[in-house]
């Protein structure tokens, strides 16, 4: 998604992955005194080696602070005992270096892991409350690879920005103030190179972002492939696609290959580059010190010090590039997680949202136009009025829009124009959690986690007694097959339901439904997938469930609805009929003709 103002829009995305940093203050300070004790230790590190080359090697005159602290050391007065402090003062100084390294690395894990899991979780809280037009075109693996893959990139923003920089910059101005008070002329020769390194840095992390982004889109929709064919996996074995999906995931497949290849030539190119421009400064700083030692206006000792405190700021400069080059590479995935945290919600509670009262049941949809693309309504100017108690049936052909007109009243879409109300007061005006409670819905897909099927019964009402889970279930005829299964209402599930049939999953749908005991129901074309022997079973249990509330029930067997109160007949759209069974089948419209021809003889 471009912008006119790319750096602008990365810089607010850098902001809100920030963020996820603030919680953790406390931890941050502690991690900066480790890292202050680090950069301590990196420019004591070196002197061990100029008090060897000059003192103990040579017989160059201590400086006065080296003559205090040698007389404090047991039998540091002579060469030998010098040289032993100095053995023993490097292993001390590598050991404290390896210590402070080890507590950053943990500090680091704890708070980036946190950070991790901060966007994780939100990311997991802002996509289950999108609306139904949104998950209509994000794939269910697209979404999971951005929740549990892409939401690590606020680990690499943060050690990017944060973390790396910050000891970068303790550590590099120390050394440099300390470099240009032992020896200008070197201090100069070794920070010039830091420009041109970070000039090819960005140079190379163009190309390492557009690479990074084709292979994390194409390994997204790899786990798209993945998790559809798996979804669909009954459908993909009845017509022998194995094959052919095996050879689109190894395609896709190939094409990750071939970006992760581009991208470790990138890197190394990149490596080389500024290990070549490294090298060829070491290489100066070695020919102006040693000249300056030959003419004797430089110890060999302050050189190796030096050389040491160069080799730390090569170290920081090369972290710093590779750093910038690794936060390039992430920017697919940061691109993906910021679109997602930053996609505005199509339903949300208005500024002035109420609690919502326990609802009567009277429904009025009125005047409501709604489509899912903005110039392809598929509800045009209805109107339909459900009285309290009430069951009005929708029928129609296919694309009609009933299931959009139901799925008006439980705000899982908001309408272009017009209103839904529910006692008189617009849904909008009532918070939609409050509103979804009013709302009970039976579909003709029965949705099942692989929970336990009290569970599953007692999804809409977690806090239900046990009591009320088996009342539920002997209401939705359901009670028979649950208690022969092993462990009866504990019994756990396969995936989606996979372990039951068609008519026990819907039984349990049903059993949901009375348990959650909400004033109005919607029921999605609830027996279009079963048996007729089953489907009377299931009728029962749905007059238990309908009685004394407002039902919307959306059918193609007309049979399920003739005792409705109202049948409204859409096309295209709108309402063209409503009226009862026996009102409709006399006007001899499009009611009386699908009547016709589920009442005409088989072979007709």
């Amino acid at each position: 998604m471009k912008t006119s103002d790319p750096p602008a829009k990365q810089n607010r995305q850098y902001r809100r992955l920030l963020g996820y940093a603030r919680p953790y203050a406390r931890q941050w300070c502690g991690m900066a005194l480790i890292m202050l004790a680090s950069s301590a230790v990196a420019i004591a590190q070196p002197w061990p080696m100029q008090v060897l080359a000059d003192h103990v090697l040579d017989d160059l005159p201590m400086p006065p602070m080296l003559v205090r602290l040698v007389h404090l050391l047991p039998a540091a007065t002579s060469k030998s005992g010098l040289l032993a402090w100095v053995g023993i003062s490097t292993l001390l100084f590598y050991a404290l270096a390896s210590l402070i390294d080890a507590a950053l690395t943990y500090g680091w894990i704890l708070i980036g892991q946190r950070m991790v899991y901060d966007v994780a979780r939100d990311l997991f809280s802002i996509t289950q409350r999108q609306s139904l037009r949104f998950h209509a075109k994000h794939p269910v693996g697209d979404s999971m690879s951005r929740i549990m893959t892409d939401s690590w990139c606020v680990n690499n923003v943060v050690e990017s920005l944060l973390l790396t920089p910050g000891q970068a910059i303790i550590t590099t101005a120390s050394i440099v103030l300390l470099m240009f008070h032992m020896n200008v002329e070197l201090a100069v020769a070794s920070v010039i190179v830091a420009p041109i390194i970070s000039l090819a840095s960005r140079h190379f992390a163009k190309r390492m972002r557009k690479i990074a982004k084709a292979r994390r889109e194409i390994e997204s929709g790899m786990q798209a492939h993945v998790q559809q064919v798996l979804s669909g996996i009954h459908v993909v074995q009845a017509f022998g696609q194995e094959v052919r999906e095996h050879e689109r995931f190894a395609e896709n497949a190939g094409q990750a290959i071939r970006a992760f290849r581009r991208g470790v030539l990138v890197t190394n190119l990149s490596n080389l580059y500024t290990g070549l421009i490294l090298t060829m400064g070491t290489g100066v700083v070695l020919y102006v010190g040693a000249r300056q030692v030959i003419a004797g206006s430089l110890s060999v000792g302050t050189l190796l010090v030096f050389l040491g405190y160069l080799n730390t700021l090569q170290n920081q400069v090369w972290t710093l590039t590779r750093t910038y080059s690794s936060l390039q590479s992430r920017r697919a995935e940061i691109d993906r997680v910021t679109e997602y945290l930053t996609t505005p919600n199509d339903i949300v509670d208005s500024p002035n949202a109420v609690a919502m009262p326990k609802a009567r049941g009277e429904v009025s949809i009125e005047d409501v136009s709604f489509g899912y693309e903005m110039d392809r309504p598929v509800l045009s100017d209805v109107t339909l009025e459900l009285h309290a108690g009430q069951t009005i049936a929708l029928v129609g052909p296919t694309g009609a829009g009933k299931s959009t007109l139901a799925s008006l009243l439980p705000r899982f879409f908001d309408p272009w124009k017009g209103c839904v109300r529910i006692d008189g007061r617009d849904v909008r005006e009532f918070r939609v959690r409050d509103l979804r409670q009013q709302v009970s819905l039976v579909l003709q897909e029965s949705f099942l986690f692989p929970i336990s099927i009290a569970e599953n019964i007692a999804f809409g009402k977690p806090g239900a007694a046990r009591r009320e889970i088996e009342r539920a279930g002997e209401l939705a005829n359901a009670a028979e097959f649950i208690t022969q299964l092993p462990d009866g209402y504990d019994t756990i599930i396969g995936e989606r339901g996979a372990t039951l049939s068609g008519g026990q999953k819907q039984r349990l749908s049903i059993a949901r439904a009375l348990l959650k005991n909400s004033p109005i129901l919607i029921l999605d074309e609830p027996t279009a997938a079963l048996d007729t022997i089953t489907e009377q079973a299931i009728l029962e249990a749905m007059r238990r469930l309908m009685s004394g509330r407002t039902t919307l029930i959306i059918a193609h067997r007309l049979s399920t609805i003739r005792d409705a109160d109202q049948i409204a007949v859409l096309e295209a759209g709108r309402i063209v009929e409503l009226g009862t069974h026996e009102e409709l089948v006399r006007r001899r419209g499009l009611y009386a003709r699908f009547s016709n021809v589920q009442n005409a003889p088989a072979g007709v």
